[in-house]
């Protein structure tokens, strides 16, 4: 899989469209790695406003999160990118961990993911199943209608269901007695589902749309260069 990186280019004016407003290449091979560096830092810096402001490159706003959480996409990601210098005309922009620009590869593009059970195992890890059952389980089996028997205070008869409070559940309920109540109630069956898929919308970060690249890139290219040549 390609990793998500934006590429920087001092040798090709479809790229930046350098030729017709800085002579870029007159300058040596050392000036040029500074210039890319300095392109890069930008992007980068671009890249942690976007995620600070969470906005894509175009300036909307990201897509919310599947599970409705308000915690910040990409809290985790505004730092380790790096600018990799490729020769004396190209660099890119990533990430240091593979793992991190294949997460933002599938979220720039908006590709879904195949999970397994066992998958989600290794990337989750396995929860302990005699702990007391989570908040979001508690909800959860709420959300689903969850009835528990009780006796009747009063007249004849057997027991009633009733519908319990959220506390009652945590209290009550280990994790695995909840998951597995959740399960048979979702899906009829006591395993549940060993595979699914997870959809992600489209939210670039890095980069910059085809119709705004060369105006992007260049106005970075033209204050690298400028602030290069005071020194």
């Amino acid at each position: 899989m390609a990793l998500p990186d934006i590429a920087l280019d001092t040798d090709q004016k479809s790229t930046l469209r350098l030729m017709d407003q800085i002579d870029v290449l007159t300058m040596g091979p050392v000036q040029r790695r500074k210039l890319l560096r300095h392109i890069g830092k930008e992007t980068r810096a671009d890249l942690r406003n976007n995620i600070r402001r969470q906005q894509t490159v175009t300036g909307s706003a990201m897509a919310p999160r599947a599970s409705k959480k308000k915690k910040r996409m990409f809290r985790k990601m505004a730092k380790g990118t790096v600018t990799r210098i490729q020769n004396d005309h190209q660099a890119n922009v990533t990430w240091k961990q593979a793992g991190q620009a294949k997460v933002a590869f599938r979220n720039h593009h908006g590709i879904s993911e195949d999970f397994t059970a066992a998958k989600a195992a290794r990337v989750y890890g396995v929860p302990n199943y005699k702990k007391p059952a989570t908040p979001a389980q508690a909800k959860a089996l709420n959300k689903e209608g969850y009835r528990r028997k009780v006796a009747r205070k009063r007249g004849k008869g057997g027991a009633i269901l009733k519908r319990v409070p959220q506390k009652w559940i945590r209290d009550n309920m280990t994790q695995g007695k909840a998951g597995l109540i959740l399960r048979l109630m979702r899906t009829n069956t006591r395993k549940g589902k060993q595979r699914w898929e997870i959809k992600s919308p489209e939210r670039p970060i890095l980069g910059a749309t085809p119709a705004d690249a060369n105006i992007y890139l260049t106005a970075m290219a033209t204050n690298a260069l400028q602030r290069i040549k005071q020194v």
